[in-house]
């Protein structure tokens, strides 16, 4: 899953963990792209819903995803 931001200019896996690309991305930006990104994810979250998930569940969610991935990457050739 990625998330876009800055009408598009920039796309990226996760800023709460960005992977090494991410932050070439993140970087790359200026100061003032940079805090309108933060200030943009910011109010994201703060129109989203509520979610009813509780912590093991979003845990054990992010558990499986990374297993799936390393298992991917393992059957890549």
């Amino acid at each position: 899953m990625s998330e876009t931001y800055l009408d598009g200019r920039i796309i990226v896996t996760s800023l709460a963990a960005p992977t090494a690309a991410d932050l070439v991305a993140l970087r790359a930006l200026s100061e003032d792209d940079r805090n309108a990104l933060l200030r943009e994810a910011v109010e994201r979250g703060r129109r989203s819903p509520t979610s009813h998930l509780t912590m093991g569940d979003i845990w054990q969610r992010a558990l499986d995803g990374a297993a799936a991935l390393k298992a991917k990457r393992q059957n890549a050739l």
